[in-house]
C-alpha cells in the first residue's frame, strides 16, 4: 500500500533563489527519515476483521511512537517522555503505509510504517526536557565472527553468531545496520582472519555494501552453548575505537540461538546509544561560521545544495555570494564544529579548515555525470544477561584488535 499523502514539490523555486545569489537560502524542506518508523508488527483479533484492523492500527501507533522515542532519545532520558496512547499519537502522525497484510474473518496481521509530523513531534519531545539526536549515520556493515577453538568462522552455516544477527531483522536506530549476503564475491573478499587484521578486502567488502564503517563482532561460545563472551568494535571512517564487551548466559528454557539474539540486540542498543550521545542536538545555543564552497560549475552547487537539505545540526543558511568557482555561505547551527562536520560527512560533504584557516566545504563521492539532478522535495530484555560494558580503547584505522586482557566488569 502506498503512502496516502505526499508533499508538494517547490524545489524549482528554491533553486531559483539560491542560484540567483539572494541573501537567504530557505531552510531544509526535505522530509527527514528520522521521524519515519518502519516495519512495526501489528496483530489483533476481534469480532470482525474491520474491528481487528482498527485495534491493530491503534497498536501500531503506540508501538511506532515508542520506537521513535528509543531511536532519538538517549536512554537516560526515556523516562522524561510520556508514551502516548493511540488516540494522542495519531495527532502527530503524518501518514502510514501497510505491508505484508493478512486477515481472516476475525484477525488482522500486517507490518506498519508510520511517518510522524517532524516539527510538531520534535516540539513535543523538546517540551518534555529530553535530549534529542537526529543525525542518521551512514550504514554500518555487521561482520559477526564466531570463535571455534583456535579457529574463527565468518562465513558458513556453522556460524551461529552470524545467524543471530541475521535474525534481528530491520532496526529503527539512527545507525542503520546491513549484513553481507555471504555470496562467492563476499567470501573471496575477506575471511575472519583478514577481517580482524583490517586487510584491504575488509574495506572492499564494506564499499560493496555502501559502508564506510564495519561493526566487527566476535562471539566465543561455551562448548555446551550455555553462555558466550561477546566483543565488538565499530571501525572505519566514523568509528570511535570503542570496544563493547558483554557476557550472556542462557536462561531457563532458552535456546543457544535465543541467547545469542539477546546478545546481538544488546550490542546493537549500545552502538545506537553511543551514536546518540555523540550527536545530541543543543537547542537554544546557536553558532555561526562563514563557509567557503569551491565549485567547478552549477552542477556542483546543485549537488551540494541537495545534500545540505535536512542536516539536523543546521538551523539556517544564508548565501553571501555566488560565482562560477565559489559560494560563500553563512551557516547557523546547533552544537559545535565537530558535530556539524560529522553531520555533513553523513551527506558526503567534507568540512575542514583550509590553509588560510577558513572553513571550507567540499563535495565527496560525486555521482556519474549522467546522473539526473533534482532538488529535494518540499515536502526490555528478559533472561539472564549482563548490560554491555564499554571500554574506551583506541583502535588503529587499519587494524582491529578485539582480544585485550581486560577483565569483564559486572555492571551495577
Amino acid at each position: 500500500m502506498r503512502f496516502r499523502r505526499f508533499f508538494n514539490r517547490t524545489a524549482l523555486l528554491v533553486t531559483f533563489f539560491a542560484l540567483a545569489g539572494q541573501h537567504s537560502l530557505a531552510p531544509a524542506y526535505a522530509e527527514s527519515h528520522v521521524y519515519t518508523v518502519t516495519n512495526i508488527p501489528i496483530d489483533a483479533t476481534a469480532e470482525s476483521v474491520t474491528e481487528a484492523k482498527k485495534l491493530a492500527l491503534n497498536q501500531g501507533y503506540e508501538r511506532a511512537f515508542k520506537a521513535l522515542v528509543e531511536r532519538i532519545v538517549p536512554q537516560q532520558d526515556h523516562g522524561k517522555v510520556p508514551l502516548l496512547t493511540a488516540k494522542d499519537a495519531l495527532g502527530y502522525v503524518l501518514d502510514i503505509s501497510l505491508s505484508s497484510e493478512r486477515s481472516s474473518s476475525v484477525r488482522y496481521i500486517a507490518k506498519m510504517t508510520v511517518r510522524f509530523k517532524e516539527s510538531q513531534t520534535r516540539r513535543y519531545f523538546r517540551n518534555t526536557g529530553a535530549a534529542l539526536a537526529e543525525l542518521i549515520s551512514k550504514p554500518v556493515l555487521v561482520l559477526p565472527i564466531q570463535k571455534a577453538g583456535e579457529n574463527s568462522i565468518l562465513w558458513g552455516e556453522s556460524n551461529q553468531w552470524r545467524a543471530a544477527w541475521s535474525n534481528l531483522g530491520a532496526t529503527n536506530g539512527l545507525v542503520p545496520l546491513t549484513m553481507p549476503l555471504g555470496d562467492l564475491e563476499d567470501i573471496s573478499s575477506v575471511d575472519a582472519k583478514g577481517a580482524l587484521a583490517g586487510e584491504a578486502g575488509l574495506w572492499k567488502l564494506a564499499s560493496k555494501y555502501g559502508s564506510n564503517d564495519v561493526f566487527l563482532s566476535i562471539a566465543n561460545i561455551a562448548n555446551d552453548g550455555s553462555s558466550a563472551q561477546l566483543m565488538a568494535v565499530r571501525t572505519g571512517k566514523f568509528g570511535d575505537g570503542r570496544t563493547y564487551r558483554l557476557k550472556v548466559v542462557k536462561a531457563a528454557e532458552e535456546s543457544t540461538a535465543g541467547m545469542l539474539e539477546r546478545g546481538a540486540n544488546s550490542l546493537n542498543r549500545s552502538l545506537q546509544q553511543a551514536w546518540k550521545q555523540a550527536n545530541l542536538l543543543q537547542f537554544g545555543v546557536e553558532r555561526w561560521i562563514l563557509v567557503q564552497v569551491p565549485i567547478s560549475g552549477l552542477q556542483d552547487w546543485v549537488l551540494i545544495n541537495n545534500r545540505l537539505q535536512g542536516v539536523p545540526a543546521i538551523n539556517r543558511l544564508n548565501t553571501r555570494s555566488i560565482n562560477r568557482s565559489q559560494v560563500n555561505l553563512d551557516v547557523y547551527f546547533s552544537g559545535d564544529e565537530r558535530q556539524l562536520s560529522l553531520a555533513l560527512a553523513q551527506k558526503d560533504l567534507a568540512m575542514s579548515l583550509n590553509e588560510n584557516s577558513n572553513w571550507e566545504l567540499r563535495l565527496l563521492n560525486r555521482p556519474a555525470s549522467s546522473s539526473v539532478l533534482t532538488l529535494p522535495a518540499q515536502d526490555e530484555v528478559q533472561g539472564n544477561v549482563q548490560e554491555t560494558v564499554v571500554d574506551e580503547l583506541a583502535v588503529p584505522a587499519q587494524e582491529v584488535d578485539l582480544g585485550g586482557n581486560k577483565e569483564d566488569v559486572t555492571p551495577e
